[in-house]
């Protein structure tokens, strides 16, 4: 068996110095040998199986030698035929180290190893004597019926499985001496649901362990697409690995240069650098399970071979559980990508994990972060689904400077509801001309402007410009986020792994002066000016009285405290900015207080679960309520009122319209800029003179109306009229 063995792996162009066997002990490759053999035979899991069918037929009996020899004699055959000499290497003892490889006379060595290759596979193909050795080490069994199709069901969907592997795989986490993937097998022979689970000790939770990593390792490539696709990432950005701390990119900023000519000597060039440092953040998971818990998680996943509806039928116990683990956290690095802010978990108390919000600072944070600092923002209207197109266009035509705007691979960022409102928009105005097309991924008039939609900027109404390379994700290892792993502590089961993430920009922008005002000449990123993260919250320290805003505007303060709190101050107060602080608990809330520090116009606020105040920076450090809200209380919405004789109303502005008192008879014509489908409602303000509407022209009424003090009209607009839906 020994020279049989020696003669089979160069076929595949190996040689293995350091093999010794003796014809009684098994094969056993390395994982770097298994690597060779697979990549050699193009076909993962070869190396496994070959090991397999090798160990089963270690004893040399008359049968095997015979095989041997016949396989011998064709391989001699189709060597001289395609005029190579295939020298017989006798057996060599243990002195002799390597395993040679036959010698012929057609080239180096490396075509003849192709050549033999070819020669040997499709002689092995052909022999009858060697055919159930072959079949096994393709996985596939020669007594045992390969597809299955489960009792029960209606539908033509195989579960394939050799003797050795669930799938027919060859990998070690589908073998069927893991007992969850026996189950599957028995069960599906048997035509019953799944019954049972396997026992969860620290033999069956070592082979999980393995199965996770050897999974990962060999699936790097789908696990980087599941990670992407959870993400949500645009395709232009790139992933850049190999990141430990920071990921440091420096621009330069250059004046003035030229001048007219003088024959003295008179250097006038000034440049600087100006560093964009991003950091990368380290994340954990950290899971911990009863023996219990991953009963069901098995018998979750063996039910579903049983489920006409789903196709679990590639799909692993490994891949699975590692799926279900991955898929949440995914989605939470998603949300975090773009709105986290970082918050120093040693400001928790001890044993209490941390938010996903606050494990790193994502996109919308390092804007904050460089907004008014090295790159202008631009004051325009407020996005709104029926200004988006114009507001848009404006922008880009009349404040983005020429030289950017005629910049090629440019990307329009902005959320997918403003997106959609910008071709709304766009097709109420421009519909009607003969040349409207309603697909456009650029911005009109700019084939250069290419549109980017982000889900997480839906409902922020914040949009931005820069080049295509200027934004990127960094991780350290690739795949490290998916490398998860097991232990067992008496009936506990913990899962954990640790991986870095973040986010990087290249540049926003800089000025030779560092002293100078920013302008909009020296900048390669650009933004409106919305507030932002009003909804991402980092957790205030226990018993802290006087919280800081230095680092973010939005604050919950209470569930860290040990007993209640007055908030005296705030500190690191910027006139003018907002500040937003929320509850979260009703045991241990903290009270703002009202006193010179906090100009409060409903007094002290305390602060329990769910209760919400937003305050405005004033001079002296100090700050204003804007507006207060406590938890289950609806808000009041907003109402716009009309002027004195108003004959229309606008859309644009609101839902609800308050009339005034007129200098005389006053007639509503119309809601302009009214969206189909939208409820508006007139309320009376004044007996005098009141607003009346006549059912006629743009209303349909049951009958005219007229907006007294405390009357009201609901209309529901259906794109040509507003057809009464109450009063009162």
């Amino acid at each position: 068996m020994k020279k049989w063995l020696k003669r089979v792996l160069p076929l595949v162009g190996l040689v293995f110095p350091n093999l010794k066997l003796d014809g009684k002990q098994k094969l056993q490759l390395s994982d770097e040998d298994k690597s060779k053999l697979d990549t050699e035979t193009k076909q993962e899991g070869f190396a496994e199986a070959f090991m397999d069918a090798y160990n089963k037929l270690m004893v040399v009996d008359e049968d095997t030698e015979a095989a041997y020899n016949g396989f011998m004699e064709e391989y001699k055959k189709e060597m001289a035929a395609q005029g190579i000499e295939a020298s017989e290497t006798e057996d060599v003892d243990e002195a002799d180290k390597d395993t040679e490889v036959p010698k012929g006379d057609a080239g180096d060595q490396s075509a003849q190893i192709n050549q033999l290759v070819q020669a040997g596979q499709n002689i092995l193909s052909e022999n009858k004597e060697l055919k159930g050795q072959l079949e096994t080490m393709k996985n596939k069994s020669e007594e045992d019926e390969p597809e299955i199709i489960p009792a029960g069901t209606t539908t033509q969907t195989k579960v394939k499985h050799s003797k050795t592997h669930l799938f027919g795989s060859g990998h070690g986490y589908d073998s069927l001496d893991r007992p969850w993937n026996k189950r599957v097998i028995d069960s599906i022979k048997k035509g019953i649901s799944v019954s049972g689970s396997t026992v969860w000790d620290k033999v069956n939770i070592d082979k999980l362990n393995s199965d996770l990593q050897d999974y990962s390792r060999r699936n790097s490539a789908e696990i980087m697409s599941m990670i992407l696709d959870g993400y949500d990432v645009p395709a232009h950005w790139p992933i850049v690995s190999n990141v430990q701390d920071q990921y440091v990119f420096s621009s330069i900023a250059t004046g003035e240069i030229t001048q007219a000519f003088k024959k003295s000597w008179l250097p006038k060039n000034k440049q600087r650098f100006v560093p964009v440092i991003n950091k990368i953040f380290d994340k954990q998971i950290d899971i911990e399970w009863q023996a219990s818990e991953l009963k069901s998680i098995e018998k979750s996943w063996l039910n579903m071979f049983f489920n006409e509806g789903s196709t679990p039928y590639k799909m692993s116990f490994a891949r699975y559980l590692l799926g279900e683990i991955l898929k949440r956290a995914r989605k939470e690095d998603k949300i975090n990508m773009f709105k986290g802010v970082y918050s120093d978990p040693a400001n928790l108390p001890a044993g209490t994990a941390g938010s996903f919000l606050n494990a790193m600072d994502g996109f919308l944070k390092l804007i904050l972060k460089h907004r008014g600092v090295d790159y202008l923002p631009h004051d325009v209207e407020p996005l709104t689904p029926i200004n988006t197109y114009t507001v848009l266009q404006t922008w880009f035509e009349n404040q983005v400077p020429i030289d950017v705007r005629n910049m090629p691979n440019l990307k329009l960022g902005l959320g997918n509801d403003a997106l959609r409102h910008y071709h709304e928009s766009r097709e109420q105005l421009k519909g009607t001309n003969t040349d409207y097309s309603a697909t456009s991924l650029t911005l009109e008039k700019f084939p250069n402007v290419e549109f980017v939609g982000h889900a997480q900027l839906e409902g922020t109404g914040f949009f931005y410009l820069t080049t295509e390379d200027n934004i990127g994700i960094m991780v350290d290892r690739p795949g490290e986020e998916s490398l998860l792993t097991i232990e067992t502590t008496r009936r506990e089961i913990h899962v954990f792994a640790d991986y870095k993430h973040g986010l990087f920009f290249k540049a926003f922008g800089a000025k030779v002066d560092p002293n100078a005002d920013l302008d909009y000449e020296d900048q390669i990123f650009f933004s409106n000016n919305v507030e932002l993260l009003n909804d991402t919250y980092v957790p205030v320290a226990a018993g802290d009285a006087t919280p800081s805003v230095a680092e973010h505007h939005a604050l919950v303060i209470g569930e860290n405290n040990t007993a209640a709190v007055n908030i005296t101050k705030l500190d690191d107060i910027v006139e003018g900015k907002t500040y937003v602080l929320r509850g979260n608990s009703d045991t241990t809330p903290s009270t703002l207080v009202n006193n010179a520090n906090n100009v409060l116009d409903g007094g002290d606020f305390e602060l329990g679960n769910g209760d919400e105040i937003v305050l405005i920076g004033i001079s002296g450090d100090r700050v204003i309520e804007f507006s207060r809200t406590e938890a289950g209380s609806v808000a009041e919405p907003e109402k716009v009122a009309l002027a004195a004789d108003a004959t229309t109303a606008d859309a644009a502005n609101g839902t609800i319209f308050v009339t005034a008192a007129n200098a005389g008879a006053t007639v509503l014509t119309n809601i302009e800029n009214a969206i189909a489908g939208e409820e508006y409602t007139i309320e009376g303000g004044s007996d005098t003179n009141s607003t009346t509407i006549a059912n006629g022209g743009n209303f349909l009424l049951g009958a005219a109306f007229t907006a007294g003090l405390g009357a009201f009209l609901k209309v529901k607009y259906n794109g040509s009229k507003f057809i009464e839906v109450a009063r009162g």
